[in-house]
């Protein structure tokens, strides 16, 4: 019982993580496809992608775009090789803005003068679903431009829509999934008292 136990304790966090990956992508192709908004569903993979980057770092973050990708372009087909190329690299490259920043990183900004910390989780979780949103939607209007559509105010709309509404999303469950994956809570730092001579 104690072995089951030890054991259960080393592999919670992986399990945790790969049900909320798993979960994800369940919901986004069972559910989300009901729970549009304005005729726009929302990226529920895309909001994975963002906790799982600023919870976790560049490495995790590319290996659920890829597969989601994979997933995406097989199961839910749309413009050819669009997933399966959009979901890995938009996670590596939105990574490198919203991932936490190293400790030479850090040491490196302090040595400048600069503050030297990462930002807010939560403000980098929204910004990086938005991001990812937003590069998605830019690369889907260009795609069908070259593919012989014409540009209209419904695109545009539709595309602030999915922004808005996945930002929406992401605000919604981030706090949640957090903590579901073993995230703590923010502690605020203590405020520094200058000691006068």
């Amino acid at each position: 019982m104690r072995l089951l136990s030890s054991l259960w304790q080393a592999c919670k966090g992986q399990v945790k993580f790969f049900t909320v990956v798993l979960l994800g992508y369940l919901l986004q192709a069972c559910v989300m496809p009901y729970l549009k908004v304005g005729g726009v569903t929302p990226s529920l993979l895309l909001a994975v992608i963002a906790i799982v980057t600023v919870g976790y770092g560049r490495l995790r973050a590319l290996w659920v775009g890829a597969i989601y990708g994979i997933l995406t372009e097989t199961m839910m087909p749309s413009l050819t090789l669009l997933n399966l190329t959009f979901y890995p690299v938009s996670a590596a490259f939105m990574s490198m803005f919203f991932a936490d920043k190293s400790e030479k990183r850090l040491e490196y900004e302090r040595s400048l003068g600069k503050a030297g910390r990462n930002v807010n989780p939560y403000l980098r979780t929204l910004g990086c679903a938005a991001m990812n949103v937003l590069l998605y939607e830019i690369v889907n209007v260009f795609y069908m431009y070259l593919s012989g559509a014409e540009l209209s105010m419904t695109m545009l709309y539709d595309s602030l829509t999915d922004v808005l509404a996945t930002a929406a999303l992401t605000a919604v469950m981030m706090l949640p999934v957090r903590r579901f994956l073993g995230f703590k809570r923010l502690q605020h730092e203590p405020a520094r008292t200058h000691a006068h001579p």
